[in-house]
């Protein structure tokens, strides 16, 4: 298949923003997460035409729609998040209803159809078949290493070749033997279009916590390297260079930036050392840009920093022609420059770090 990788968004602000504004060409397709009814409470239109205008506004062939199963509800979680996960998220019924209204945009939207295992006690993969596939051409099947031995049944029993597999880790590391046990019946299943999906940045690293320059540990992105060496998978996907965080509502100012490193295929962490949004312009961006990293690419691989808008939203800062004092942005930042290195490899057919080949 022509699909490479597959960006798992949420469909929040920043996020919304760069799948407005990149052009994914035609090797990726991201895969949209609706965590809640509306993008922002204030919002008058309808979810529907919310949604639409910007899957619309997306450049890719295809985008992936999904309305997540994995997410954790706690005390803790935004209440627009918890209210959609029980109202529509959870409910066979309603996330069916909800993935039809879509059924004009059949041409590019792929619904991902999820087991409920872990919500209702029921898998619901088959009724979910039943349901879409008069209105869609195509249907995506995600399912979890720790939900696949429920599922497998009946995804093997109404999947067909042109549909979409994919076989999601979490955070799990693509060598762990509960992902070894599966392979033989992954490879059983039918589809000629496999992605194995997994978060390369744990959900417990804190800005607070990073080693101000230095390589964080807890990022682990092999599954770049090592995923088309299993055999199975003819694709990707993670969460485009960001943590799959949990969702929560508020939070302090806590200046931290991660950035991924395409030359060694890991990510660096910088922080401000005051609590003071005023450090991401004068601590932060200085030191990413005189990083040894950037100097490697400024002077021997431009590829991936020409045409970058994440670096160049760096560079504007330190000029004073932009604004550095947003949290958020710098998440957009690091979405932007994710991107952009993941489709340089993918369209000079590079998947591994650049320190590995000859």
């Amino acid at each position: 298949m022509d699909l490479k990788y597959v960006p798992i968004f949420r469909a929040r602000q920043q996020e919304i923003i760069v799948l407005k504004s990149f052009d994914f060409g035609d090797k990726i397709y991201p895969l949209l997460e609706i965590i809640k009814e509306k993008d922002r409470k204030n919002n008058t239109k309808t979810t529907l035409e919310i949604y639409s205008e910007l899957i619309d506004n997306i450049t890719s062939d295809k985008v992936f729609l999904d309305l997540p199963v994995y997410l954790k509800i706690n005390n803790s979680t935004n209440d627009e998040v918890v209210a959609f996960s029980k109202s529509v998220i959870e409910d066979v019924i309603e996330r069916i209803a909800f993935f039809n209204q879509f059924a004009e945009l059949n041409e590019r939207v792929v619904p991902v159809i999820s087991s409920l295992l872990l919500k209702t006690g029921e898998i619901e993969i088959e009724r979910q078949v039943q349901e879409l596939r008069a209105n869609f051409p195509l249907l995506a099947f995600r399912t979890f290493h720790n939900t696949f031995e429920s599922d497998i049944m009946q995804i093997s029993n109404n999947i067909v070749n042109t549909d979409y597999f994919m076989y999601d880790l979490d955070t799990t590391s693509i060598s762990n033997p509960l992902f070894r046990r599966h392979r033989r019946k992954i490879s059983e299943i039918d589809s000629n279009n496999k992605i194995i999906l997994r978060s390369a940045i744990n959900t417990d690293i804190q800005n607070v916590k990073l080693d101000h320059g230095n390589i964080i540990s807890e990022a682990d992105n092999i599954l770049l390297e090592e995923y088309s060496q299993v055999g199975l998978f003819g694709a990707f996907g993670d969460y485009c260079g960001v943590k799959k965080d949990d969702l929560t509502s508020g939070g302090t100012i806590s200046p931290g930036f991660i950035i991924y490193d395409p030359y060694e295929n890991m990510y660096y962490g910088y922080k401000g050392a005051l609590k003071k949004l005023s450090e991401f312009e004068d601590t932060i961006v200085p030191n990413v840009l005189d990083s040894e990293m950037m100097t490697r690419l400024q002077t021997k691989y431009l590829q991936y920093v020409n045409d970058n808008e994440g670096i160049q939203i760096l560079k504007d800062i330190q000029a004073g022609n932009e604004n550095g004092k947003s949290q958020a942005k710098f998440k957009k930042v690091s979405i932007l420059h994710y991107l952009h290195c993941l489709k340089t490899n993918i369209n000079a057919n590079e998947e591994i770090p650049l320190y590995l080949i000859p």
